[in-house]
């Protein structure tokens, strides 16, 4: 688990340093806290949109904390963005590695995780949404659907981070 968290953070390091000596526009890079996909999952994630360019990528990490079905995911997508001012449609995709512990089927909490019982897999998903730019932040939200072996998985999420 190690080595494919340390091996996406170089990969996501590595775009970034990259284009950034391509590009002569700024780039808008975000670390924000965002709430759903799978549920109440609560995600740490990076963006990163190219500067004068409609498409950027994501990776991100979350779980649930929850007492009687935990939940983990870590993985990455593409977004697409249409629009001309800071507001704008977000059409993008998503692969994560999900990982679902179900510690006791008799007492259920307060953890709305989708889905409800153990398993480890990838979930491919896509983003249907709203994307709005503020001077120093961003906000987005929306649907986020997706598959994994067992069938369909609804999804939604909602997102505020700070761009630097």
């Amino acid at each position: 688990m190690k080595l494919l968290l340390t091996t996406n953070l170089i990969f996501v390091l590595g775009i970034t340093i990259s284009c950034a000596q391509i590009n002569e526009q700024p780039a808008y890079n975000t670390l924000s806290f965002e709430l759903g996909k799978t549920g109440f999952i609560y995600n740490l994630t990076y963006d990163h949109k190219f500067g004068d360019k409609d498409f950027g990528f994501r990776f991100g990490i979350g779980s649930n904390l929850a007492k009687y079905l935990n939940a983990f995911t870590i993985g990455c997508g593409v977004y697409y963005l249409f629009g001309k001012t800071s507001g704008f449609f977000e059409l993008g995709g998503d692969l994560y590695y999900l990982k679902v512990d179900e510690i006791s089927d008799d007492q259920k909490g307060g953890s709305f995780v989708y889905p409800d019982y153990s398993t480890k897999t990838y979930y491919a998903g896509v983003n249907i949404g709203y994307r709005k730019y503020g001077k120093r932040s961003l906000f987005r939200m929306g649907f986020s659907p997706g598959l994994i072996k067992e069938g369909f998985v609804p999804g939604g999420y909602f997102s505020i981070g700070v761009t630097f």
